[in-house]
């Protein structure tokens, strides 16, 4: 009899426990799909692949999955074959790429999601975002579909300052003349001392940075366009900087199919005086050489930079308003101080929250800095190529501006191939 009260007792008390069970039973997480292009294995892609799997720590009821390509041509592909089988991604981050194709299908077919309704009701979020991207990414009709977590500061070279001492250069080339005066010594002191030491090794995404720059200079009405963050391209002013342009190329050195990867081992190796790239090349650059930024000079001797955001993240219109809350909330944790700080951090970007300042966080990046600084205070401001140039035409000038430059093609060919 005592025996069957206790098994009495224990079913009981079981049943209680699986009933109290059942009444703290979690919610199911939302999940949203984040496809981006840091899926290498080089450190800052792997620093932002942790920022991005951290954000599920300060949201437990979200599960973030993430889809790493490793380049971002290749992440356009797989956006696009997605929209094209109707699956509308959570979260793109384009980094630059895809604007007229993924940028321009998802906002023309009500896609992307408008984030400027949820901007205007929350202050904290409107004020991390970087005043570039509010003005250059809206709409005529009031509308924001990108938003982007670091500034792109660029616009200038990296210079070996050991290398300018030696060759005679005694100030910073402002103007265009100085600037091929400048490679003239270092061209003459590299022959002296026979130490195969060239000006520069430009791609072609270098010399679309000089032409952007040789245009914004420009009293033309494709000067003007620069100047307002458009591109209007006509024959004569294209002409005029193709003639500086072919000069500059005599001081450089000619490789085929090199990229900004070649151009930085020449620069390691104190092969080249100059190095073209952004801010961001600071911790591409070897410790022992001595190197700080100039910006391209201008036709006049103003200074001019680039100070942009580029396409960065942009949020499906699923309908799912569950997913569409979880990913914006993965917006502002991105656009958070702590985030920012670590973006800057880990991976030397600039963050694009505006109180985040980078002098507070120089110290073992003081190149970077300084650098920065630079390219702040520059008189005019222009758009990264990336932001003004259409896909064809910039595959064409990238196709194109070695065959002009050697005279293989007539300036009219290569101009009209741009139109």
């Amino acid at each position: 009899m005592r025996k069957s009260r206790i098994c009495l007792l224990l079913l009981c008390i079981t049943l209680a426990v699986v009933s109290s069970g059942c009444g703290k039973k979690q919610k199911k997480p939302v999940e949203i799909t984040l496809i981006h292009g840091w899926g290498t294995t080089e450190e800052d892609h792997v620093a932002m692949r942790q920022i991005y799997q951290d954000f599920e720590k300060q949201n437990p009821d979200v599960k973030l999955n993430l889809v790493s390509m490793p380049s971002g041509s290749e992440m356009v592909r797989k956006v696009e074959d997605l929209l094209v089988v109707g699956e509308v991604p959570d979260i793109i981050f384009l980094g630059g790429t895809g604007k007229d194709t993924v940028y321009s299908f998802m906002t023309e077919n009500d896609l992307a999601l408008n984030l400027m309704p949820y901007i205007s009701e929350d202050r904290e979020f409107a004020e991390s975002l970087a005043p570039a991207n509010i003005d250059f990414w809206t709409t005529p009709e009031g509308e924001l579909f990108t938003v982007s977590d670091v500034l792109l500061l660029s616009g200038g070279y990296w210079y070996n300052e050991d290398i300018f001492e030696a060759a005679g250069v005694e100030k910073l080339p402002e103007t265009w003349d100085e600037f091929l005066e400048t490679c003239g010594l270092i061209e003459a002191w590299a022959q002296k001392e026979n130490n195969g030491v060239k000006c520069l090794q430009m791609s072609s995404e270098a010399y679309l940075y000089f032409m952007d720059h040789l245009l914004a200079g420009q009293d033309s009405v494709s000067g003007q366009a620069i100047r307002n963050h458009r591109l209007l391209l006509e024959e004569e002013a294209v002409k005029e900087t193709l003639v500086i342009l072919r000069k500059i190329y005599e001081y450089s050195r000619v490789q085929e199919n090199y990229s900004y990867r070649d151009e930085t081992d020449m620069f390691n190796e104190g092969k080249s005086a100059m190095y073209v790239n952004g801010i961001w090349g600071a911790p591409m650059i070897a410790d022992e050489i001595s190197a700080s930024y100039s910006l391209i000079p201008a036709e006049n001797g103003e200074s001019i930079s680039c100070e942009s955001t580029c396409l960065g993240y942009i949020l499906g219109s699923t309908g799912d308003e569950k997913k569409e809350n979880a990913s914006v909330r993965f917006l502002k944790y991105m656009l958070s101080e702590p985030v920012q700080e670590r973006i800057l951090q880990e991976t030397e970007q600039v963050p694009a929250n505006p109180h985040i300042q980078l002098r507070d966080y120089e110290k073992g990046m003081e190149r970077f800095a300084a650098a920065a600084d630079r390219v702040k205070s520059a008189e005019m401001k222009i758009q990264v190529p990336n932001n003004i140039w259409n896909s064809g035409a910039r595959e064409k000038f990238m196709e194109g501006i070695f065959d002009v430059l050697e005279n293989k093609i007539t300036d009219e060919e290569f101009i009209h191939s741009l139109m």
